[in-house]
């Protein structure tokens, strides 16, 4: 004990030993070496790759999340003004980048759409999507690949298209006739407008034929309920999207409240489809086939079963119709939007 006393009191002797310049020099060059250690990281990172656009300057850590405001589409609308139709932001530890034009928007979304479709999602849309198992928000793989060839040679191609054409005639007939039957009020156009829309697209994806006594309308106000519930939840801020490291602890619930609202829909599909497998295999007792237009979920369902098709899991399944059910809800909400696009840098 009495040796390393002395090793401590010793080394101690040589550091107050040093005079100002020295210690001095020693901390420049301390510094020089950081500087330079953090520029040497920063170019091998980079890998030869090009500049990104120009942006506002963030601080350390937090990165601009302080100055956001809660209009976005304004605020970025001036921030355009400043740094061009194109900038980054650096929200906490996550790069972004906002582009503010149509064109730009339609190279992004249609033009380059391969180079940007994997993108980072939420912790709120990954719990919803069953981990990215729907369309929408899936990366582009083989599940992209093959839902996508669902909805564009089975469920919206033309003879499909034209065999549900009754469903358009009857709704825009229904909304003729709700005009008609407030003659001398006044009549929110739009609004009816929306509704028509809304109502011969929820009969695209799914139309009741249950024998059960569970109508469609029921069934469709629920899953409304819950849907809009859900859009709250994907509306709302997530520290975990922007710190991934705090992802386990689900500060404030998100995941938690969202796991909530997708099992409820959950149950609710599952009863939709289990009701309409039920009705299939009445129909194929009685030898009658199903024959016309297909909703979705009927496409969706004959794919599973066709022998020589690459399997289609219920929850691929469950997944698709409720992003579906989400986007109509939105559609119904958001009748006004100026859209912007945010692309996070996937993390590498």
């Amino acid at each position: 004990m009495a040796e390393q006393n002395n090793n401590v009191l010793g080394l101690w002797e040589v550091i107050n030993n040093y005079n100002e310049p020295t210690m001095l020099v020693a901390t420049t060059s301390v510094l020089i070496l950081a500087i330079l250690w953090y520029k040497f990281i920063l170019s091998t990172s980079s890998n030869g790759a090009p500049p990104l656009p120009p942006g506002p300057r963030s601080l350390p850590i937090v990165g601009y999340l302080p100055f956001l405001t809660p209009n976005l589409h304004t605020q970025f609308t001036n921030m355009a003004h400043t740094y061009g139709p194109i900038f980054k932001l650096k929200l906490g530890s996550k790069l972004l980048v906002v582009i503010n034009t149509p064109e730009l928007a339609k190279e992004v979304v249609r033009d380059q759409d391969e180079a940007f479709s994997n993108r980072d999602q939420t912790a709120a849309i990954l719990v919803m999507t069953y981990g990215g198992q729907d369309m929408v928000f899936s990366d582009n793989n083989a599940n992209w690949r093959k839902l996508r060839k669902l909805s564009v040679h089975k469920m919206l191609s033309n003879v499909n298209l034209d065999r549900s054409s009754s469903v358009r005639w009857e709704e825009v007939r229904r909304a003729v006739k709700n005009v008609f039957g407030k003659i001398g009020t006044k009549v929110d156009i739009r609004e009816i407008t929306f509704s028509t829309e809304t109502s011969v697209l929820i009969r695209t994806i799914w139309e009741s034929q249950s024998d059960k006594g569970v109508t469609n309308s029921n069934i469709v106000a629920e899953i409304d309920k819950v849907a809009s519930k859900v859009t709250a939840i994907l509306g709302r801020m997530d520290v975990s999207d922007f710190f991934p490291v705090l992802a386990r602890f689900d500060l404030q619930g998100v995941v938690r409240d969202m796991e909530k609202q997708r099992n409820k829909l959950d149950q609710l599909f599952t009863t939709i489809i289990d009701d309409r497998i039920e009705s299939n295999l009445k129909m194929s007792e009685d030898k009658t086939g199903r024959e016309g237009k297909k909703d979705f979920l009927q496409v969706l369902l004959d794919y599973k079963d066709e022998k020589d098709a690459t399997p289609l899991s219920m929850i691929q399944i469950k997944s698709v119709l409720l992003v579906r059910f989400i986007l109509i809800n939105l559609f119904k909400k958001w009748k006004r939007m100026k859209v912007i696009l945010f692309f996070p840098f996937k993390d590498s």
